[in-house]
């Protein structure tokens, strides 16, 4: 607190009386400022007013700035230009990025706000003196070098910054040409710096009463309404206090104000908003159909970055696609935004083509690219206006983008080239949306004001400066006003609440961590007793902000989480501050919704349906499209093989770079494939000088490669496609000395299509390889670029049914003497095989030999096994069988995208897994 002979002191009684009389009221930030504004408009309905005069209440700095634009455009002489603080942060980064030392930084904009902040330290407590007359370190002696640089420009250009400001004013108050006030209050401040205070004195000193207003607090009144509570989790307090919140509107009524206070909101923002969403409108999130948008009772007063809203982030991909390559995963939400001209009209057909150009997308796109990918995904997908759009910016890109320019230029252009776009889109914005984009359009304009301290810049780093003002602007659309409010330390310092929870009050967090500016001295920063200078100013602070919470409330909670959601997951205890409040034991509340009571109205019975109607009887007689997939997923998991092959559900593809593993499987199997067309016999392989099959080879894995490319230039281009070549090669040699060591044998079949009928279900096959080992046997061969288990073969439900189904279900099957994976993996080149005798291929033994197999004692009692077993997967599916059923908990679902489908956490959890009555 500070004191001044000065200066009148009144009660915050008072205040709403002097407000009536005319008087201006100044406060520590905004958030206090619109609070006190809504307490005298309150106060004046109360006094069954009509009308009244608005009340002049304002934050300090907006105070400042106020009177010397009233003296700027009011002089008779001429003023320094006022920079703002965009201005300001941009000529301190030209200056540090122009000199010696700013070179050697890796991060010139943090240091820049760092250097800024000093600059307004030293003025606002008058230290630049002490840190000028001594040499204390190089941080400092850079600081000082920067600052008179920063003297010269601003005084050269004839501009004043926001913090000289303060002393101009102070300076010439008394001879400036302005309407000037009669009676000045100061509400809520805990601290008035030295450079506040002098300007405050030149307003008496002009014949302003200045009067100072804040509560009289009594230290013991903490310990008469104030109570702690201990949670387990931040997650628990967070939940208790929303609770809390909505008990106190519910017993009294929405003209209540309860105040959420907590110290590192940054970081439970989004908890917050989840947890205290769910707690006011619980109806919203149990579908029923009276949820719709409601106006929640609760405003964070820490808004989100600009970046952050889906509006701002659709402008600058849009922007930066003229430059750059983007990230995919942006480039698909741009295609699918509502905030492009069309959105509305071709939605559907933009989700799809979407979806389409995944699979020949790579992780980074142009625009031109972008346009190459639409075409040829388009087919029977028509998005006129997205392709016209994007035809103009193709066409605005190549024209060539402007060199140097002057801010002003490019904020025209960015204009510009969003309305080629069509942004901010076709539908009407909601009211958060509208003031989104009128936030936008300021920014836009401030920017182009960037031109008073940089001349010029070019297209990238006008684009840059642009994204790096919006990330660092906050922002929150206004809204009604409400009864809670969920604030910050400093914004709720001296606000006056009915009831306030402070939460996160650990020894961890409170008081305050310490914070001290890097181009400051230490020392001179304690010395001035600067908050959160040193241990003991943030301990001061912070127990004068609790006093000051406590003074008015009818109940102050103040609680802590004895475990955070840190990974360390450390203990924690009650912070000094709130040791001696004495702790109770909370009655924990949860609050009935809607649903709730409809529950507790009936009886309800609990049914679990997952018969769904068999397959349709028009359909049994077509061709089943997913082939063996369709028995693959059925084995796997009942849900899993209905969602994909009936009601058609797939996971977007993820661009990826280079090839994946798929991908590079398809390449063995071609080359594999054309080499057996060719060669078709062991005998011919044999025949094969070393020469002659290498240069095969290279051709083959040549023309493989120039296939995969053309479906995926950008994938496989250049060095990468020579180290591909390389790879291929060799894999491929190595396989072929493994097939050497075989007996004489011919391969009767390549990639070969065949079409099977399995119980009811008609499916297509494609086989990778069927061998003739003589005496009219044959082996199925399926390639495999790893090591898999002979276990994937059998059993009731078989992870790898494709194989048996060839077998067991085929006349050409019933000659087969069995069926082997060919594993074309490096090191682990071999077979992996069920047969019918030994010896037939390298190291594998008769199938009575084999782990899983023992228990038939003739092949053909085997082949009928896989017949029974993969006849009941096929009617199973087409019944309709739907269960929620994996076959190997959890690692079957480890890689399934069903899972929020099915909800298979949620059913184990509630253990409501169905199983087959007819298996139980």
């Amino acid at each position: 607190m500070f004191n001044s002979s000065q200066f009148s002191y009144i009660s915050p009684k008072e205040v709403f009386k002097r407000i009536n009389a005319g008087a201006t009221v100044i406060t520590p930030n905004r958030r206090l400022a619109l609070a006190l504004k809504t307490r005298f408009n309150s106060n004046q309905l109360q006094q069954k007013l009509t009308a009244w005069h608005t009340a002049d209440i304002l934050p300090f700095t907006a105070f400042i700035e106020r009177i010397y634009l009233d003296a700027l455009y009011g002089a008779k002489t001429r003023l320094p230009f006022l920079l703002s603080p965009i201005q300001e942060q941009s000529l301190w980064e030209a200056i540090i990025q122009s000199s010696e030392v700013g070179k050697t930084l890796l991060k010139v904009p943090q240091t820049a706000q760092f250097v800024k902040e000093a600059w307004q330290l030293t003025h606002a407590w008058h230290l630049m003196p002490y840190v000028e007359n001594h040499f204390w370190n190089e941080d400092v002696q850079a600081f000082l070098d920067w600052a008179a640089s920063y003297r010269v420009a601003t005084s050269r250009a004839q501009q004043l910054d926001q913090t000289c400001a303060w002393d101009f004013l102070s300076e010439h108050y008394a001879s400036l040409d302005i309407q000037k006030i009669s009676t000045l209050i100061c509400y809520g401040f805990d601290v008035i710096t030295p450079q506040q205070l002098n300007f405050l004195n030149s307003l008496v000193d002009s014949g302003c009463e200045v009067i100072i207003s804040y509560p009289e607090t009594d230290e013991n009144r903490i310990y008469e309404v104030a109570r702690r509570y201990e949670f387990a989790s931040n997650q628990d307090e967070i939940h208790q206090a929303a609770v809390w919140a909505r008990s106190k509107i519910e017993q009294a009524d929405r003209t209540v104000r309860i105040g959420i206070v907590v110290p590192e909101l940054a970081s439970y923002r989004s908890a917050l908003s989840r947890i205290f969403s769910a707690i006011m409108y619980p109806d919203v999130r149990s579908g029923l159909p009276c949820a719709t948008d409601p106006v929640l009772p609760f405003n964070i007063s820490l808004g989100l970055t600009l970046t952050q809203y889906s509006l701002i982030d659709a402008a600058f991909v849009c922007l930066s696609l003229l430059d750059q390559e983007i990230e995919f995963d942006r480039v698909s939400h741009w295609l699918r935004s509502p905030f492009l001209g069309g959105a509305e009209t071709e939605i559907d057909q933009r989700i799809l083509i979407d979806a389409r150009i995944r699979q020949y997308a790579e992780p980074v796109v142009t625009v031109e690219r972008l346009w190459t990918l639409l075409q040829q995904a388009g087919g029977d997908l028509s998005c006129p206006v997205l392709l016209q759009q994007l035809s103009a910016l193709v066409r605005f890109r190549q024209a060539g983008l402007p060199g140097l320019e002057s801010h002003a230029t490019f904020a025209r252009l960015i204009t510009e080239v969003l309305q080629l776009s069509g942004f901010p889109g076709e539908r009407t914005l909601n009211s958060s949306e509208y003031q989104t984009f009128k936030k936008w359009q300021a920014l836009v304009a401030e920017f182009g004001s960037l031109d008073r301290v940089v001349p010029s810049t070019t297209y990238h780093y006008a684009i840059e400066r642009l994204y790096r003002m919006a990330s660092e602007t906050l922002f929150q659309p206004e809204t009604p006003e409400v009864p809670i409010q969920i604030l910050g330390v400093l914004e709720a310092a001296n606000q006056e609440f009915d009831y306030v929870w402070v939460m996160g009050l650990s020894d961890k967090h409170w008081p305050l961590q310490t914070r001290t500016n890097p181009f400051v001295p230490l020392e001179l920063q304690r010395k001035a007793k600067l908050p959160l200078a040193s241990t003991k100013e943030a301990l001061l602070y912070c127990r004068g902000l609790m006093q000051g919470w406590s003074a008015y409330t009818r109940e102050a909670i103040f609680s802590y989480a004895k475990f955070s959601n840190d990974a360390d997951d450390e203990e924690l205890s009650p912070s000094p501050l709130i040791a001696e409040i004495p702790e109770i034991e909370l009655c924990r509340m949860m609050p009935t919704s809607h649903l709730d009571l409809i529950k507790q109205s009936c009886e309800l019975e609990q049914i679990v349906e997952s018969d769904i109607p068999p397959l349709a009887q028009h359909k049994l007689t077509q061709l089943m499209p997913g082939g063996t997939a369709v028995i693959k997923d059925y084995a796997a998991c009942p849900f899993r093989a209905w969602a994909r092959h009936r009601l058609r559900i797939e996971s977007p593809l993820v661009p990826h770079a280079g090839l994946n593993a798929s991908e590079r499987g398809v390449l063995v199997h071609q080359v594999l494939a054309q080499v057996w067309l060719q060669l078709q016999t062991k005998e011919a392989l044999d025949a094969l000088q070393d020469g002659e099959l290498e240069s095969l080879l290279v051709r083959l894995v040549h023309e493989a490669i120039i296939a995969m490319q053309r479906a995926k230039p950008m994938m496989l281009s250049g060095r990468f496609a020579e180290i591909e070549h390389r790879r291929l090669l060799s894999i491929v040699r190595e396989w072929l000395d493994q097939e050497r060591k075989r007996n004489s044998f011919a391969v009767i079949a390549v990639e070969e299509k065949r079409t099977l009928r399995v119980g009811d279900l008609e499916l297509s096959v494609r086989l990778d390889r069927v061998d003739d080992v003589g005496n009219g046997q044959r082996v199925v061969i399926d390639y495999k670029t790893s090591r898999p288990s002979i276990q994937a073969l059998i059993g009731e439900r078989p992870d790898e049914p494709q194989l048996p189904l060839y077998l067991a279900m085929t006349e050409t099957g019933q000659q087969a003497a069995g069926v082997a994976f060919a594993a074309v993996k490096r090191g682990e080149m071999g077979f992996t095989a069920i047969m019918k005798d030994s010896d037939v291929l390298p190291g594998v033994k008769s199938f009575e030999h084999t782990h899983g197999c023992k228990q038939f004692s003739t092949w053909a009692e085997l082949v009928a096994a896989w017949r029974q077993n993969l006849t009941n997967l096929a009617t199973g599916f087409c019944r309709g069988d739907a269960r929620v059923d994996p076959k190997n908990f959890p690692k079957t679902c480890d890689y399934c995208e069903m899972q929020l489908f099915c909800r298979i956490h949620e059913r184990i959890a509630e253990s409501v897994i169905v199983k087959d009555p007819d298996n139980d």
